[in-house]
């Protein structure tokens, strides 16, 4: 039979009826060829009908018959008809059927197959329900029908309420009679029906005694008026929607495919079996495809079975019965797909159009190596890798160049769907061919007006701008090129965290990364950088100064040219190694003498070229560093305990909650706490290197320095032994939590509770486990052992001092740096409550306080400024700054930038984690987000934390098997808890591992054989 297909698209869009977006899909070529490729049409026989815009569809001449309405604005859809009906009869007047479809919707091959295998002259399309338009809402002009028992009783848009049944979908088929008389309309239109719609000539017709028959689509259509209708329309079950777009993808495969509902299984479960054993010969693999999978509002994602490796022959019936047996408040239409395995798998896994967490616009892609085609969904290995794509990042940009055909691939396939926040499962075969698994919408989408792409890329223009500007380094500091991190030196991740608030990030700048740090290696024997501020914030995720921080660790008898080739060379070395970004001051530049500095020689002079001479120098300068850390420890440790002398002085008066004396006790703190914290902090580091390159070395044994660490007296073994007394009564409960109650989980953040804000969750544990702690020292232990040995070989270095020296400095050292921090943030303490009884003086809460600048705060000391215009002038600046952070905490960068392209790309740090302790646990695990606790149970779980903040000690009072986290170097804070409580912990682990075990339920942690894994 001759048939012709005809596609109305003459009209201009009616206003406000789509988004600027679809309006262009609907004019340009994606919906056109969409519907083309998807109902599989021939293009010789398609007549489209253009008018407004016309030049738009010239491309299309070659393929489709393009016909003209001129008179497109003042005349219906039935006149753009009547026009191609004219050129129909002159290009082949023996046309026995026409089909008639609007140009604004979609519609299936099963739909325009039940139109032409309707018997009546004249057929059209309805709905009774928009189960793919969730978002359709008729117009006045919208054409409703009534129908009984299939047969159209009316079509009009005048249709009383009670008497509809559903609307014409803009598709109808005329035949014999019916395409005769409209045919003759097209010789003589009546000047009545030239304004008309093609449902009223089809009303026309049917009043004038013509039978049309009504087939209902019940729904499985699409009018392309919202910018969610494409992609309803294509997306269905995981078998639909990937036989749907194996006609439309071109740039990526997607296998074949037999599929079949649970219904049919039951009723022909052997006819299935033999279509499936004569398609497929090789290893298939039998898929899970319910209705309640994949949907915009839950995924359902891994809930049900899917068998890999199904031999056709042998299995298939047992694995297809498993499959259905998977499925929860299992349906007859939840369907079955069955597909061959790929072979030669080189690389699988998961990518996203737009970040989970915030609906930001970058392509984040999970993947792994493997060779298998589930171990990142199944999480079966920890062997994956995280590829962060920037929208309109070039080519020459992405980290990985290997993944770029992956990215046109997925990349069409947003285009085709005209919807940018899919989840695709996806798998590469030998020569990077792509080969699509699954596609479904991303079920939790969180992005606000406040977090647009466009707000996100301005955030991120400007950082790039930062990054020009500060190129070129201050003229008193060495090196080319600069690099920035979150970990290194002072790892502001660790202590304030990626996205902190204002407060927290300039309250941080202000005790220590704007000129204390400085400071503190001046005056301990280094190269003198001031004023020079450590801390930068690129989108608002605050980043260490690398450049500055090494030339901070030339020791000063270096001169200003050899500086400039050390500092190069160090920067280089990181550049060339990023995983060691929180590992600098071990793995990258040294900063004193210890057992193994002639490994350091070996590097500057095989790798680094450097002459002997300067090495020599280098060495003299670091060892005056090591014996200034040796000789000086006490008196920084007497310089931090006045500090307390003062507290305690304080605290027999109450001081009044105001600007002033914020002020006051942050300067306090600034010159008499963290100055001195900053000295032991490096001498706790110089003490550190001893001990574990005396291991590293066979200086020392591994058991001598774990005796010789549980034996520190540091501030947590002090809680604990104060615990015991409020145990047995000879401390009270008071004094235990006036003594300890300052503390908090984020030291910086005035959002986070103190421990007295809520002592009977964080202390009261402490006691209660405090009876059962032992930490005395055994005489016969290994460190009693091997200290003599030890320290004569240490002497060797030239730190030509007498054990009992050399023993004191290691404790002192390690002791004083937590117990500096533990009495300098009393004062920081104080000042953040004093600030939060201020914010409700000023009528604000203490989240919006926790997003002012400490500078703007502390200005107001000296403002002629009213109260009630203060007050104005803080919300304000707290909503702006609460607005960029908001905006920051979609932006995706790397923990170490080192050219302009991270902005763009980049592969998530994977870390290398550093691990404490010998013992291995299999438990459960528990994820503390933040400083968000609620009542969560820890005992016997492995606990996944953030940062390695010393706010997070009540933790070792819980019970805990095991720690993980995220931030945190090897001489962190809670990797020297850790070992003091002979603790399995893994310390820094990075942000991709993280996330991936914070999904995870139990837990396998082996530090002595550095194994970390997910267990179920």
């Amino acid at each position: 039979m001759a048939r012709r297909f005809v596609i109305l698209g003459a009209g201009a869009p009616q206003v406000g009826s789509q988004s600027p977006l679809l309006h262009d899909v609907i004019k340009g070529r994606q919906l056109l060829e969409l519907q083309l490729q998807t109902v599989g049409l021939e293009k010789d026989y398609v007549y489209l009908v253009t008018g407004f815009e016309s030049e738009r569809f010239e491309p299309y001449r070659d393929s489709v018959t393009v016909v003209e309405n001129k008179r497109w604005k003042d005349s219906g859809s039935l006149m753009s008809l009547a026009i191609a009906c004219e050129k129909i009869r002159n290009d082949d007047d023996a046309t026995q059927e026409l089909i008639v479809a609007y140009g604004d919707i979609l519609f299936r091959e099963e739909a325009l197959e039940s139109l032409r295998e309707d018997s009546s002259d004249i057929s059209v399309a309805w709905s009774s329900q928009s189960l793919l338009n969730q978002n359709f809402k008729p117009r006045s002009t919208t054409e409703k029908v009534a129908v009984v028992n299939g047969v159209l009783q009316s079509i009009s848009t005048h249709i009383p309420e009670h008497s509809i049944d559903g609307f014409f979908v803009g598709l109808v088929r005329f035949s014999g009679d019916a395409l005769h008389e409209l045919f003759d309309f097209c010789n003589e239109p009546s000047r009545e029906l030239q304004k008309a719609t093609v449902g009223e000539f089809v009303e026309f017709l049917r009043c004038r005694g013509k039978i049309v028959d009504a087939i209902d689509l019940k729904g499985d259509w699409a009018e392309v008026g919202s910018e969610h209708d494409i992609v309803r329309f294509v997306l269905g079950t995981k078998a639909e929607t990937l036989s749907r777009l194996r006609k439309l993808v071109s740039v990526s495969q997607i296998e074949d495919q037999v599929s079949f509902d649970v219904k049919n299984w039951q009723e022909d479960s052997k006819n299935i079996l033999s279509l499936i054993k004569s398609q497929f010969s090789e290893s298939l693999i039998v898929r899970s495809s319910a209705r309640s999978e994949d949907s915009f509002t839950h995924s359902n994602a891994g809930a049900y079975t899917s068998l890999l490796h199904v031999d056709p022959n042998n299995g298939l019936e047992a694995a297809i019965e498993e499959v259905i047996a998977s499925y929860h408040n299992q349906q007859p239409d939840d369907q079955v797909l069955v597909q061959p395995m790929l072979k030669n798998v080189i690389r699988s896994g998961v990518a996203f159009t737009r970040t989970l967490e915030h609906g930001a616009p970058y392509y984040v892609i999970n993947y792994d190596e493997t060779g298998s085609t589930d171990g990142i969904t199944a999480g079966s290995n920890n062997e994956h890798k995280t590829l962060v794509i920037r929208r309109g990042a070039k080519p020459e940009q992405v980290a990985n160049s290997e993944l770029l055909p992956l990215l046109d691939a997925m990349r069409e396939i947003e285009g085709l769907l005209s919807f940018d926040s899919l989840d695709i499962e996806f798998a590469m075969t030998e020569g990077n061919v792509v080969h699509i698994l699954q596609v479904r919408p991303i079920a939790v989408q969180k992005a606000e007006v406040e977090t647009s792409t466009d707000a996100c890329y301005e955030v991120l223009d400007q950082a790039e701008t930062l990054w020009i500007q500060l190129k070129r380094a201050s003229a008193h500091l060495a090196g080319d090129e600069p690099i920035y991190g979150v970990m290194p030196d002072w790892n502001p991740a660790e202590i304030i965290g990626t996205n902190p608030g204002k407060l927290a990030e300039t309250l941080y700048k202000y005790l220590i990364m704007d000129e204390t740090w400085a400071t503190q290696r001046a005056e301990y024997g280094y190269r003198d950088v001031r004023p020079q501020p450590l801390l930068v914030s690129f989108a608002g995720k605050p980043y260490v100064d690398v450049r500055a921080s090494f030339n901070s660790f030339i020791p000063k008898n270096i001169s200003e040219a050899e500086a400039h080739q050390l500092v190069n060379f160090y920067l280089s070395y990181l550049k060339s190694n990023p995983k060691l970004h929180d590992k600098v001051e071990f793995e990258v530049v040294p900063t004193c003498v210890g057992p193994a500095f002639y490994r350091w020689e070996e590097r500057l002079q095989q790798k680094g070229g450097f002459d002997p001479e300067l090495i020599s120098k280098l060495k003299a300068g670091l060892l005056n560093v090591s014996r200034h850390a040796v000789e000086n420890t006490k008196t920084y440790l007497s310089n931090v305990e006045k500090l307390q002398a003062r507290i305690s002085k304080r605290r027999k008066s109450k001081q009044a909650a105001s600007i002033r004396n914020v002020r006051l006790l942050l300067d306090e703190c600034r010159l008499h706490g963290t100055l001195p914290f900053a000295h032991l902090a490096r001498s706790g580091f110089v003490a550190a290197t001893i001990l574990k390159e005396g291991v590293k070395e066979g200086w020392l044994t591994q058991a001598a320095m774990d005796d010789f660490m549980c034996s520190v007296r540091t501030v947590s073994h002090e809680l604990t032994e104060d615990a015991k007394a409020t145990a047995q009564g000879t401390m009270s409960w008071q004094d235990f939590v006036a003594t300890y109650g300052h503390l908090r989980p984020g030291t910086y953040d005035i959002t986070s509770p103190a421990y007295f804000d809520d002592p009977e969750k964080f202390l009261r544990p402490i006691v209660d486990a405090a009876m059962d702690a032992n930490h005395a020292i055994n005489e016969d232990d290994a460190w009693i052992k091997e200290k003599s040995g030890f320290f004569t070989k240490v002497r060797a270095l030239g730190l030509d001092y007498t054990d009992e020296l050399i023993e004191q400095f290691l404790r002192d050292g390690i002791e004083g740096r937590e117990k500096a921090k533990f009495i300098f943030s009393r004062n920081l303490s104080e000042a953040l409550d004093m600030m939060r009884i201020l914010a409700t003086e000023f009528g604000l809460t203490v989240e919006e306080w926790a997003n002012l600048s400490l500078y703007d705060v502390l200005g107001l000391s000296e403002s002629t400024l009213k109260t009630a215009e203060q007050k104005d002038f803080l919300l304000a600046e707290a909503f702006k700054n609460g607005r960029q952070r908001k905006l920051a905490s979609t932006c995706e960068l790397p923990a170490l930038l080192t050219s302009l392209d991270d902005f763009y790309s980049f592969e998530l740090s994977a870390g290398v984690p550093n691990y404490i302790g010998s013992k291995r646990v299999m438990a459960r695990c528990v994820h503390l987000n933040g400083t968000e606790q609620g009542d969560l149970d820890v005992q016997g779980a492995v606990v996944l934390i953030p940062q390695a903040d010393p706010g997070y000690d009540w933790l070792f009072g819980q019970g805990i098997a095991g720690l993980i986290t995220m931030y945190g170097g090897a001489n962190s804070h809670m990797a020297i808890r850790s070992a003091e409580f002979g603790l399995p912990a893994a310390i820094g682990i990075g942000e991709q591992l993280f996330k991936q075990l914070s999904q995870a339920q139990e837990i396998e942690l082996d530090p002595a054989n550095n194994v970390m894994r997910t267990l179920r």
